[in-house]
């Protein structure tokens, strides 16, 4: 019995299972920089939109975490929207994407139900041309 079949199967299967670039995802969040500092704005109905590392400086005052999240977005292919807001702990910021073309991000924030005062800040990368709302 021939092994190359199984062989094959198994290399498709890797290469479905292979990271996607993520310059050509709609849509990918930065879970690995923490902002403790932020500039004005940047609510949930409203996040900051970050086009260029000039505007970056604007949002984020700290110089260490302005050079791990310029490390991360190409802001010639993307922008950054950065969202911030203080509420309950319990407070989760989710998105969909339509398949559509382009692309359609919308964002849905789900209040929490306990009574703790916590700051949320969430950073995501969205490449240039995607359309997004929240909700």
């Amino acid at each position: 019995m021939s092994r190359l079949p199984f062989a094959l199967a198994v290399l498709v299967a890797a290469a479905s299972l292979a990271p996607a670039d993520d310059k050509k995802m709609p849509i990918t969040e930065i879970p690995t920089v923490k902002v403790d500092k932020f500039g004005p704005g940047g609510t949930v109905p409203e996040p900051v939109r970050v086009t260029s590392v000039k505007e970056l400086e604007k949002a984020i005052p700290d110089e260490e975490t302005r050079k791990r999240i310029a490390k991360l977005v190409d802001f010639g292919e993307q922008t950054l929207l950065v969202v911030a807001w203080e509420s309950s702990g319990g407070d989760q910021l989710t998105y969909t994407v339509a398949e559509s073309f382009p692309e359609q991000v919308t964002f849905h924030h789900k209040k929490g139900l306990t009574f703790d005062l916590k700051s949320h800040v969430k950073l995501f990368v969205l490449r240039n041309g995607v359309k997004w709302a929240v909700k």
